[in-house]
């Protein structure tokens, strides 16, 4: 593993694959039944992280999940894919890449970022700070910060506040740190 946390907990039942490229900030929890592959450029999750049960995160290219972030149950993020469209074959990599046509994305979710149950966040897409997504959402694209999202393809509905949830965040940095 990259980096292990102070007091950070993966369950028993959880699977990281290539965790040579995982790393999982201090008091951060991926859950039982969790999927990790943290294959390409890696894995990136930082403090006071919950990743909650039957998660998939996959990387190829960078997926970065900074502090305060919550994934619902089965949230996948996905930060690469196969060429549907004919340019390749699918998911045969018995050659390496030489016969398929992946494309690598990051996908960055800023801190404070909540995903809903069952969302699906797809490569390129960035989550910005404090943005919360709706349970069953598919995020395609861009999630502007402070505000709520949902739908399929997921978009703004309405914009929420930031001040009270960084004025918690600095009180329990203090009496966790103090």
């Amino acid at each position: 593993m990259k980096y292990l946390g102070l007091n950070a907990k993966i369950y028993p039942t959880a699977k990281i694959l290539f965790q040579e490229n995982f790393s999982l900030g201090d008091e951060s929890i991926i859950a039982d039944f969790c999927f990790i592959y943290a294959n390409g450029q890696g894995i990136e999750i930082g403090n006071f992280c919950n990743i909650t049960q039957h998660c998939i995160v996959q990387a190829g290219g960078l997926v970065k999940l900074h502090n305060f972030i919550g994934l619902g149950p089965r949230t996948t993020i996905l930060a690469a894919s196969d060429d549907y469209k004919g340019g390749g074959l699918i998911g045969l990599g018995i050659f390496g890449q030489e016969y398929r046509n992946t494309s690598f994305n990051p996908v960055t979710l800023h801190k404070h970022a909540q995903i809903g149950m069952g969302s699906i966040i797809m490569p390129g897409v960035t989550i910005g700070e404090g943005c919360s997504i709706g349970a069953g959402s598919l995020v395609t694209k861009d999630m502007p910060e402070w505000s709520i999202c949902y739908g399929s393809p997921c978009k703004p509905i309405k914009s929420k506040p930031s001040k009270y949830q960084l004025e918690l965040e600095q009180k329990f940095l203090d009496k966790y740190y103090g």
